[in-house]
This record gives C-alpha cells, structure tokens and sequence, in this order.
C-alpha cells in the first residue's frame, strides 16, 4: 500500500516536504492557489487550486494519508484544523504551538516564562539594536537600527507597538530541531547558519563546529522550550553564540526550509519522518544515506553569479532535481535549456568538512565562468 502526503502550499516550506517525501519513498500531492509554485516540480501531483473551503480540501487531499501545511496564512491554517476535526483526517500541525512561534512577542513571553537565555529588549538594550516586526516570519522586516536617528525614523513617535526591539548580538549562527510530544522530545542534528546583509539565510552547513558545551546548552535550552511549549510535532530553534553566550533569536513549530535536507544528508535522520510520526503511523522508509558533511547553498545566475539568501527560490519557478549539477552532488534548480536567468538551490556532499569545502571550492570556479566574456 503506497504512502501519500497532502503539501498545502508550494513555497519554501513544500519545496522542503516534497524533497523530503521524495527520499522517504512517498508520493506526494501538492495544492496551491499560485499556477506554478516552486514546489510544484517535486510533487508527484499538483492541483492549481486555493483552498478556501472545506470541499475544496476534500477534493485535493482525499486520497491522502496525512495532510502538511507548508504556509503560514492565518484563515487557510483555521480552516484545515477545523476541517481536520471534523473529519478525522490526519493534519501535522499543532495549533497552539504555531501561534505562540508565529508572534514574536508570544515567544518572548514563554521565553521568559521558561527562563530561556535571549538577547536584552528595548529600553534596556544599547544600540546598535535589532527591529523585528512581531507578526513576521523569518528575516522578513528585520531591521538594524545603529543610533537614535535610525530609532526615531522607524518609530517617529516612539511607539514600538507591534514591533520585537532588541540588542543586536553578534556572533554566528546555530539551528536545531525537536520533534515529539508533550513528555516525549528529541533534538537533532545542529546546523550552523550563514547570514545574508539583509539577515536573509543563505548558506547552511554541518557538522556546525559547536564546542561540546555550547552543544550541551543548546540542546537543553532547546528541549525546555519544545516542553514549556507542549510542542506536538517538530519546532526549529535558532540561536546566536555571542560574547555572553548564547541567545536564543527565534522559534519556529512548523517545519522549516533548509535545515532538513542538510540535517538527511548530515545524519540520516529524515526531520519530515519524525515529525509525522507523532500525528499517524508511518510505513517503513526508504534506505538513509550515510552521513556526510554538507553545505547547502543558494546561487542566482542572471549575467553575473550571486550568492542570495533563500528568498530567491520562493521567487523561482518549478524546480527539477537535477544530479551533478556544476560539481554539486544535487540542486533543485528552475534552470532550463536557453534560459539565461535561473536558481538553484545546492546541495553539496563529502566525507568531511576540509572535502566539502575543496569541492564547494571547484563548483563556484565553474559557476564564475558562466559570467565570464
């Protein structure tokens, strides 16, 4: 009996589900009310459809085992938990859980409750300092903000309402993932994060290089929060090491892009898997890899190469896997023959960390020559 996934939404976070789906074995059946989502390659099915009622999600997802979110839309998130309690039908989601993670100012409020180690907020904080609106996602809105005169262009009036203002904390970055239920969680592999000027992730690595005490620290901090959250299903924690230790930025209980496929191919363990277990019971899975170290990567091709952030592949087309691409093990990439302007998400594998970086190394060599005269 084959095993089917519903992806709700084919943006960043159903390009992750699909790949995921895809290495576990299972088919997949993506919906979207875009005509041709970045996902929308992957899946096996996709429907061109937005959902806005009950029947249209018993039409797409009817013969699927369980059902994904992968957006982050408000009424679309009500309406699939209310649909998913009428029918029975098996949704990977934890309400309560998302909309604490989804505002920034409900989590602040549990991280102080769960005495979890953050960056100091405004007024307390010295500049520079960040501004986060409280109901983004992501890097999206972050601001930096250096001195009064940046202060007082964001807030005219000194009104800070709707908005996470905090000290800025330098340093690099860290994810991990938890998944289980409540009296049962797990962290994971941890990944480290390279940052875009705009705060954007664009570059994702492992093994992350954590000292075995920061690991230890982040590994409890991480599953105090998934228990003080009552977390069912899997939640992302991004964290900063800075020169007062570590600081804990964002979470996020849903699941995330990038990390996943770096933690498959860094460990083995399929995220996706471990989240869906915790809502139904799985079939056997394909095979896992055998660990490697991976870089993760994002490259736009439009005359010259540029390394963005990921917000270049929720703005691709459908993407294909394509299999040594440039020297790189994979990429999900919108690159068709004749097409000038593209993006490619990279994935790149070796036995170890000096092995991946000498082969990075080589495939930006052979992406710099397209942009050669």
């Amino acid at each position: 009996m084959s095993f089917r996934l519903g992806i709700l939404g084919g943006g960043l976070q159903g390009i992750e589900a699909a790949y995921l789906a895809r290495q576990a074995g299972w088919a997949t059946t993506m919906a979207d009310g875009r005509s041709a989502p970045p996902g929308s390659g992957l899946a096996d099915e996709f429907i061109h459809r937005r959902v806005s009622g009950s029947s249209d999600l018993d039409a797409v997802f009817k013969n699927c085992d369980i059902i994904l979110p992968a957006c982050e839309d408000r009424a679309t998130l009500d309406l699939l938990a209310d649909w998913s309690a009428r029918t029975g039908q098996p949704v990977a989601f934890d309400p309560a859980a998302y909309h604490i993670s989804s505002d920034k100012s409900l989590s602040r409020d549990l991280f102080i409750r769960s005495d979890t180690p953050i960056p100091r907020p405004w007024p307390e904080a010295a500049y520079p300092m960040i501004a986060k609106p409280a109901n983004s996602s992501g890097s999206r809105g972050v601001r930096l903000l250096n001195d009064d005169a940046d202060f007082k262009g964001l807030f005219p009036d000194g009104n800070v309402n709707g908005w996470i203002v905090e000290e800025y904390c330098p340093g690099p970055s860290f994810s991990l993932e938890v998944t289980g239920r409540p009296g049962a969680h797990h962290s994971w592999l941890t990944t480290a994060l390279e940052m875009d000027e705009v705060y954007d992730c664009r570059q994702v690595h492992a093994p992350a290089g954590l000292s075995d005490e920061h690991e230890a620290e982040f590994r409890r901090i991480s599953l105090n929060i998934a228990r003080h959250l009552e977390l069912t299903g899997l939640m992302d924690v991004e964290i900063i090491i800075a020169p007062q230790g570590i600081r804990v930025l964002e979470i996020d209980a849903r699941l995330p892009s990038q990390t996943p496929i770096v933690v498959y191919w860094a460990s083995g363990e399929n995220l996706l898997a471990r989240m869906l277990e915790n809502f139904i019971t799985l079939p056997p899975s394909a095979p896992p890899p055998i660990p490697r170290a991976v870089i993760l990567e994002h490259v736009h091709v439009k005359g010259s190469i540029i390394w963005p952030g990921e917000h270049i592949m929720a703005e691709a087309g459908p993407l294909s896997l394509e299999e040594n691409f440039f020297g790189a093990d994979w990429a999900l990439t919108d690159r068709r023959p004749g097409r000038d302007d593209w993006a490619a998400t990279l994935i790149i594998t070796a036995a170890d960390k000096p092995s991946v970086l000498a082969k990075r190394r080589e495939i930006v060599s052979r992406l710099n020559s397209l942009g050669e005269p």
